[in-house]
């Protein structure tokens, strides 16, 4: 069973994020495929959220399961990719793209290095001379895997806002950071870093689950930008990955440049099934709505999301507060 259908990552999702009163696990099918997904306050059925990058078929077990009609994305396929030009293997589709790396298809590191180098001369070479250029103005970076200072997570998270000239709606939101510090605690999510003379430099928190990393959240210091400190984690990352046994390294969503260098399959993601009806409409005025805004000017769509995220923190903060906090439970 992959992370984002297990009881660790559901009870996050549905306990800290929505702060159910009660939940549970079920098995359900949408268009021919098995899923599982968890069910909250005994009605509503979870199919996104915060760091729900994907929801992957189970093999079915033949028995009846409750019908649901539509998944946002589920993960549908997986393609090798090509050695020399990855991107080009990738479909013309509407699906999204999740960058992995199988470490089965490698007898040694050094096959994975020589695999980089065939797609880029140059990303090695230049990322040493980086890594020598700040050894000999600051001091040796430190690389930790799993780091259990809440600090580093605090430094992650900050970064990454900070990248996001309008706010980053996911990491302002109190219950996503009340569900990654829960994943925290419980071991599940973890924080892997490079220090620069007694200083976080760079910052990545992933999960780990059954031999399996998910890099979640990559962030730096923008001080360290320029010696490539955020590649330099990453490539101790993916060292330790492998010699560490584990199967796979998932990219997860997304098409940054930089994950085609890496990866070496593409998991494809795509929605299934027909969305509600008010789930079309609320999409398509939103896709408007931001294109107008962003046609007539960027800095006003900026400052309009800024707004918007205010006021989902405020209109949250206002709910928990009338609602008072709700004793928990896992349904049976």
């Amino acid at each position: 069973m992959d992370f984002f259908s297990s009881d660790a990552f559901l009870t996050a999702l549905a306990r800290d994020y929505h702060g159910a009163r009660t939940f549970d696990f079920k098995m359900y099918e949408v268009k021919g495929r098995q899923v599982r997904l968890a069910e909250v306050n005994g009605s509503k059925i979870l199919t996104t959220g915060p760091f729900y990058d994907y929801v992957k078929p189970v093999p079915s077990d033949g028995k009846l399961k409750e019908t649901i009609n539509y998944i946002p994305k589920l993960l549908t396929s997986s393609i090798a990719l090509g050695d020399e030009d990855p991107a080009a293997s990738v479909p013309r589709t509407n699906q999204e793209p999740a960058p992995l790396i199988e470490w089965e298809g490698f007898t040694t590191w050094d096959e994975y290095l020589a695999l980089i180098r065939k797609r880029s001369k140059s990303l090695l070479h230049n990322q040493r001379r980086r890594l020598r250029r700040m050894s000999e103005e600051l001091g040796e970076p430190v690389f930790t895997f799993d780091n259990p200072d809440i600090e580093a997570l605090h430094l992650c998270v900050e970064w990454k806002i900070q990248q996001y000239e309008g706010g980053h709606e996911t990491l302002e939101a109190p219950g996503a950071l009340a569900m990654l510090k829960s994943l925290f605690k419980d071991g599940h999510l973890v924080l892997s870093t490079l220090q620069v003379a007694d200083k976080y430099a760079a910052v990545q928190a992933g999960f780990l689950w059954q031999g399996e990393y998910l890099a979640l959240l990559p962030a730096y210091d923008p001080a360290f930008a320029k010696y490539g400190i955020g590649k330099e984690l990453l490539l101790r990352m993916l060292d330790y990955s492998y010699h560490q046994g584990h199967q796979s390294f998932d990219l997860l969503q997304g098409a940054e440049p930089y994950k085609w260098d890496f990866a070496t399959h593409v998991q494809l993601i795509e929605s299934h099934g027909r969305p509600p009806r008010v789930r079309r409409t609320r999409d398509a005025l939103e896709r408007v709505a931001k294109q107008r805004l962003l046609a007539l000017s960027p800095h006003l769509f900026y400052r309009v999301k800024r707004l918007v995220l205010l006021g989902r923190r405020y209109l949250t903060y206002a709910t928990n507060k009338f609602q008072g906090k709700g004793r928990v439970q896992r349904g049976h």
